[in-house]
């Protein structure tokens, strides 16, 4: 039994944690161990805490990281946003010409040009009513593309008033831009009649629109991607693959 063993001082109380060392006890309160031992719980207790807090914050971060990177795209689309872009002047100058109105956008201060062989379209006039700038881009804030110094006057234009289909540029619900083709880009699947009127910025898949926005409250694409494939006399270069309607988040015109 302990009381066998320590001095008749040394008995357990309620008052008392005793040390038996060599005969001796000491009270609670003048125990030579406790500081050391208050102090190592102290630190145990402190790194069993920073451990929680640790796992806590990576579990959060797992948790929140997929919902914050997909919360601009996942907005429900109520109403398409159309956007008449007008470009900021930019410091580049280039000399050229304007024969008619853009092919991709139906305004009357938007124009089609050219500069040597390279065609550049659309074109818009600028805040000042006279400057001409091309090859712009709406996304970007800053001022991009060139001026264009006329080396003819710009022809009288020809388009007609009224609410317009066309867009130089859209954004689809899950946030792709997608920018308008000019020129000849016909369908190239054997199939499809409708000319890719849109190529969209995705470096690892090669996603294209087809054909005529549909307007509406919501306007809505034909979305679908090219796929190279190997061909003989019976098959196209390309084929598509995944097509279906998208809808359009905002509009650039």
């Amino acid at each position: 039994m302990v009381s066998e063993i320590l001095p008749s001082s040394c008995r357990y109380s309620s008052r008392r944690l005793f040390l038996f060392d060599l005969g001796r006890c000491f009270p609670y309160n003048h125990n030579p161990i406790l500081p050391a031992f208050k102090k190592r719980r102290t630190e145990l207790y402190l790194k069993s805490w920073n451990a929680y807090l640790s796992a806590f914050m990576v579990i959060l971060i797992i948790l929140c990281v997929p919902v914050m990177s997909q919360a601009g795209p996942s907005k429900k689309i109520t109403k398409t946003k159309i956007i008449k872009y007008i470009p900021k002047i930019p410091s580049e100058k280039r000399e050229g010409s304007c024969w008619t109105n853009s092919n991709i956008i139906q305004r009357s201060d938007v124009w089609r040009c050219m500069i040597g062989n390279e065609i550049f379209d659309p074109c818009y006039t600028a805040q000042d009513k006279t400057t001409i700038v091309c090859d712009a881009k709406p996304d970007i804030k800053k001022p991009s593309g060139f001026v264009l110094k006329l080396t003819k006057p710009l022809p009288a234009s020809d388009v007609p008033n009224g609410p317009s289909s066309s867009a130089s540029m859209v954004e689809l619900e899950d946030g792709t831009i997608c920018d308008a083709i000019s020129g000849a880009s016909g369908a190239t699947d054997g199939v499809r009649t409708e000319r890719i009127s849109y190529s969209c910025r995705m470096s690892s898949k090669n996603i294209v629109i087809f054909g005529a926005l549909i307007t509406g409250k919501v306007w809505i694409a034909e979305k679908g991607i090219l796929v190279e494939q190997k061909t003989n006399n019976d098959l196209p270069p390309m084929r598509v693959k995944n097509l279906r309607k998208v809808k359009i988040r905002t509009v650039w015109q």
